[in-house]
């Protein structure tokens, strides 16, 4: 249920896993597109590769296949953990150490600690997170596309 608070669409992991499948598919159709369907898989395989067993072509392929897959974990997780971290703070720093310790007089001294945190959290970190999400998202479509590694 939607409410008037603040809180960041990517604090939920879903919105991130939408995001990175979104980009994870669209860099592979990408490269379907650029280069054919089977070319494209074969530029997963290193170049000077052609004189080596199949069976270690195989082996070469299975961990490049794996680490496109790990690329869906490694875009969602880090603009997720790193948003729900600043937000986790927030609450912290904003009353939540009182609260816990029950001492409201608490509030007072760490309310201007969440107001800094929380400037700190929307210029540094959203923002960064954002743009390492972004460029990520060009290094993948680039090495998709391009001709040779």
């Amino acid at each position: 249920m939607p409410s008037f608070a603040l809180y960041a669409a990517t604090a939920n992991i879903s919105i991130p896993l939408v995001l990175t499948l979104v980009v994870w598919i669209g860099y592979n159709l990408e490269g379907i597109r650029t280069h054919g369907f089977f070319k494209y898989f074969k530029t997963w395989l290193p170049a000077g590769i052609e004189d080596m067993p199949g069976a270690f072509k195989a082996f070469v392929f299975g961990i490049e296949v794996i680490s496109h897959t790990v690329r869906l974990v490694s875009l969602s997780v880090r603009l997720f953990a790193n948003i729900l971290a600043g937000h986790l703070l927030l609450l912290f720093m904003g009353g939540g150490l009182a609260v816990l310790l029950g001492i409201s007089a608490l509030g007072i001294l760490t309310f201007p600690m969440a107001f800094a945190f929380y400037v700190f959290e929307i210029v540094i970190v959203a923002g960064l997170q954002a743009f390492i999400f972004a460029i990520l998202t060009a290094i993948y479509l680039g090495g998709a596309t391009s001709e040779s590694h």
